[in-house]
Protein backbone atom coordinates (compact mmCIF):
# COMPACT_ATOMS: atom_id res chain seq x y z
CA UNK A 1 0.00 0.00 0.00
CA UNK A 2 2.95 2.31 0.57
CA UNK A 3 3.81 2.23 -3.12
CA UNK A 4 0.26 3.11 -4.06
CA UNK A 5 0.22 6.15 -1.77
CA UNK A 6 3.60 7.31 -3.06
CA UNK A 7 2.35 6.91 -6.60
CA UNK A 8 -0.83 8.86 -5.99
CA UNK A 9 0.86 11.60 -3.97
CA UNK A 10 3.64 12.39 -6.44
CA UNK A 11 3.50 10.26 -9.60
CA UNK A 12 6.46 11.90 -11.36
CA UNK A 13 8.75 11.38 -8.41
CA UNK A 14 7.44 7.85 -7.97
CA UNK A 15 8.33 6.90 -11.56
CA UNK A 16 11.77 8.48 -11.17
CA UNK A 17 12.34 6.40 -8.04
CA UNK A 18 11.39 3.12 -9.73
CA UNK A 19 13.56 3.76 -12.78
CA UNK A 20 16.30 1.37 -11.60
CA UNK A 21 13.97 -1.43 -10.45
CA UNK A 22 13.92 -4.84 -12.06
CA UNK A 23 10.78 -6.35 -13.63
CA UNK A 24 9.66 -8.12 -10.46
CA UNK A 25 8.50 -5.31 -8.06
CA UNK A 26 6.17 -3.72 -10.64
CA UNK A 27 4.76 -7.14 -11.53
CA UNK A 28 4.09 -8.00 -7.88
CA UNK A 29 2.33 -4.61 -7.49
CA UNK A 30 0.24 -5.34 -10.59
CA UNK A 31 -0.65 -8.83 -9.36
CA UNK A 32 -1.84 -7.55 -5.97
CA UNK A 33 -4.02 -4.82 -7.50
CA UNK A 34 -5.37 -7.29 -10.06
CA UNK A 35 -6.10 -9.86 -7.37
CA UNK A 36 -8.21 -7.35 -5.43
CA UNK A 37 -10.04 -6.28 -8.61
CA UNK A 38 -10.56 -9.95 -9.56
CA UNK A 39 -12.16 -10.72 -6.20
CA UNK A 40 -14.21 -7.52 -5.80
CA UNK A 41 -15.68 -7.53 -9.30
CA UNK A 42 -17.53 -10.88 -9.11
CA UNK A 43 -18.89 -9.86 -5.71
CA UNK A 44 -20.43 -6.64 -7.04
CA UNK A 45 -21.57 -8.53 -10.17
CA UNK A 46 -23.34 -11.06 -7.96
CA UNK A 47 -25.22 -8.21 -6.27
CA UNK A 48 -26.42 -6.89 -9.64
CA UNK A 49 -23.78 -4.38 -10.71
CA UNK A 50 -22.82 -5.24 -14.27
CA UNK A 51 -19.25 -4.81 -15.48
CA UNK A 52 -19.50 -2.12 -18.13
CA UNK A 53 -17.52 0.97 -19.05
CA UNK A 54 -19.39 2.78 -16.29
CA UNK A 55 -18.44 0.31 -13.55
CA UNK A 56 -15.11 -1.24 -14.57
CA UNK A 57 -11.66 0.25 -14.93
CA UNK A 58 -10.07 -2.93 -16.36
CA UNK A 59 -11.10 -4.15 -19.79
CA UNK A 60 -10.52 -7.65 -18.40
CA UNK A 61 -13.51 -7.10 -16.10
CA UNK A 62 -15.81 -6.35 -19.03
CA UNK A 63 -14.57 -9.24 -21.12
CA UNK A 64 -14.92 -11.73 -18.25
CA UNK A 65 -18.38 -10.41 -17.36
CA UNK A 66 -19.58 -10.84 -20.94
CA UNK A 67 -18.41 -14.46 -20.87
CA UNK A 68 -20.08 -14.90 -17.48
CA UNK A 69 -23.43 -13.63 -18.79
CA UNK A 70 -23.36 -15.46 -22.13
CA UNK A 71 -21.93 -18.82 -21.11
CA UNK A 72 -21.02 -19.41 -17.50
CA UNK A 73 -24.10 -18.51 -15.44
CA UNK A 74 -26.41 -20.89 -17.28
CA UNK A 75 -23.91 -23.73 -17.06
CA UNK A 76 -22.45 -23.24 -13.57
CA UNK A 77 -24.87 -21.10 -11.59
CA UNK A 78 -23.37 -19.20 -8.67
CA UNK A 79 -20.00 -20.96 -9.14
CA UNK A 80 -19.63 -19.03 -12.39
CA UNK A 81 -18.56 -16.02 -10.31
CA UNK A 82 -15.50 -17.96 -9.12
CA UNK A 83 -14.62 -18.69 -12.73
CA UNK A 84 -15.14 -15.02 -13.53
CA UNK A 85 -12.50 -14.06 -10.95
CA UNK A 86 -9.99 -16.39 -12.60
CA UNK A 87 -10.88 -15.03 -16.05
CA UNK A 88 -10.41 -11.43 -14.94
CA UNK A 89 -7.00 -12.26 -13.54
CA UNK A 90 -5.94 -14.18 -16.65
CA UNK A 91 -7.20 -11.56 -19.10
CA UNK A 92 -5.55 -8.76 -17.12
CA UNK A 93 -2.16 -10.46 -17.26
CA UNK A 94 -2.55 -11.12 -20.99
CA UNK A 95 -3.53 -7.51 -21.66
CA UNK A 96 -0.53 -6.37 -19.59
CA UNK A 97 1.89 -8.06 -21.99
CA UNK A 98 0.15 -6.58 -25.05
CA UNK A 99 0.04 -3.12 -23.48
CA UNK A 100 3.73 -3.30 -22.59
CA UNK A 101 4.65 -4.06 -26.19
CA UNK A 102 2.42 -1.27 -27.58
CA UNK A 103 3.70 1.33 -25.10
CA UNK A 104 7.32 0.46 -25.82
CA UNK A 105 6.80 0.62 -29.57
CA UNK A 106 4.96 3.95 -29.47
CA UNK A 107 7.33 5.66 -27.05
CA UNK A 108 10.41 4.50 -28.91
CA UNK A 109 8.87 5.75 -32.19
CA UNK A 110 8.43 9.24 -30.73
CA UNK A 111 12.02 9.42 -29.54
CA UNK A 112 11.96 7.79 -26.13
CA UNK A 113 15.05 6.13 -24.77
CA UNK A 114 15.28 2.96 -22.77
CA UNK A 115 14.37 -0.71 -22.68
CA UNK A 116 10.98 -2.37 -22.80
CA UNK A 117 11.25 -2.57 -19.00
CA UNK A 118 10.16 1.10 -18.96
CA UNK A 119 6.86 0.21 -20.61
CA UNK A 120 6.48 -2.74 -18.23
CA UNK A 121 6.80 -0.43 -15.23
CA UNK A 122 4.37 2.12 -16.69
CA UNK A 123 1.80 -0.59 -17.44
CA UNK A 124 2.18 -2.43 -14.12
CA UNK A 125 2.25 0.57 -11.83
CA UNK A 126 -0.36 2.39 -13.88
CA UNK A 127 -3.11 0.10 -12.54
CA UNK A 128 -2.70 1.51 -9.03
CA UNK A 129 -5.58 4.02 -9.24
CA UNK A 130 -7.96 1.18 -10.18
CA UNK A 131 -7.81 -0.02 -6.59
CA UNK A 132 -9.70 3.13 -5.59
CA UNK A 133 -13.04 1.86 -6.86
CA UNK A 134 -12.26 0.36 -10.24
CA UNK A 135 -15.17 -2.03 -9.73
CA UNK A 136 -17.84 0.48 -8.61
CA UNK A 137 -20.28 2.31 -10.89
CA UNK A 138 -19.10 5.76 -11.96
CA UNK A 139 -16.18 5.75 -9.49
CA UNK A 140 -14.48 3.41 -11.97
CA UNK A 141 -14.62 6.13 -14.63
CA UNK A 142 -12.33 8.33 -12.57
CA UNK A 143 -10.10 5.46 -11.46
CA UNK A 144 -9.90 4.17 -15.03
CA UNK A 145 -9.05 7.58 -16.48
CA UNK A 146 -6.38 8.19 -13.86
CA UNK A 147 -4.96 4.75 -14.55
CA UNK A 148 -5.05 5.43 -18.29
CA UNK A 149 -3.12 8.67 -17.76
CA UNK A 150 -0.54 6.87 -15.62
CA UNK A 151 -0.06 4.10 -18.19
CA UNK A 152 -0.17 6.05 -21.44
CA UNK A 153 1.20 9.44 -20.47
CA UNK A 154 2.92 10.04 -17.16
CA UNK A 155 4.72 6.74 -16.59
CA UNK A 156 6.13 6.42 -20.11
CA UNK A 157 6.92 10.15 -20.33
CA UNK A 158 9.05 10.01 -17.19
CA UNK A 159 10.62 6.61 -17.78
CA UNK A 160 11.41 7.15 -21.48
CA UNK A 161 12.35 10.81 -20.94
CA UNK A 162 10.13 11.98 -23.77
CA UNK A 163 9.32 15.62 -24.44
CA UNK A 164 6.05 16.59 -22.84
CA UNK A 165 4.45 17.74 -26.10
CA UNK A 166 5.06 14.37 -27.76
CA UNK A 167 3.73 12.48 -24.75
CA UNK A 168 0.59 14.64 -24.73
CA UNK A 169 0.00 13.89 -28.41
CA UNK A 170 0.29 10.15 -27.74
CA UNK A 171 -2.11 10.45 -24.80
CA UNK A 172 -4.65 12.42 -26.82
CA UNK A 173 -4.44 9.96 -29.74
CA UNK A 174 -5.06 6.99 -27.41
CA UNK A 175 -8.01 8.76 -25.77
CA UNK A 176 -9.44 9.65 -29.18
CA UNK A 177 -9.09 6.04 -30.32
CA UNK A 178 -10.91 4.90 -27.18
CA UNK A 179 -13.80 7.29 -27.83
CA UNK A 180 -14.04 6.33 -31.50
CA UNK A 181 -14.20 2.67 -30.49
CA UNK A 182 -16.76 3.42 -27.79
CA UNK A 183 -19.01 5.30 -30.22
CA UNK A 184 -18.59 2.72 -33.00
CA UNK A 185 -19.24 -0.38 -30.91
CA UNK A 186 -20.95 0.91 -27.78
CA UNK A 187 -18.03 0.10 -25.50
CA UNK A 188 -14.24 0.32 -25.39
CA UNK A 189 -11.61 -1.95 -26.91
CA UNK A 190 -14.19 -4.05 -28.71
CA UNK A 191 -15.66 -5.57 -25.54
Amino acid sequence: MGRLWKQLADPRRFYEEVRSESWKPPFVFFLWITLVISIATPIVNYFGVESTDLSSSYQAQILAYNILKKHLLSAHGVYAYLIEAILIFGFAVSILFLLTFILHLVYRLIGGKGPILNAWKAACYGVGPCLLGGFLPYVSLFAGFYSFAMQFYLGPRVLYRVKEGRAIIVFVVFIAMTFVEMIASGTTVGF
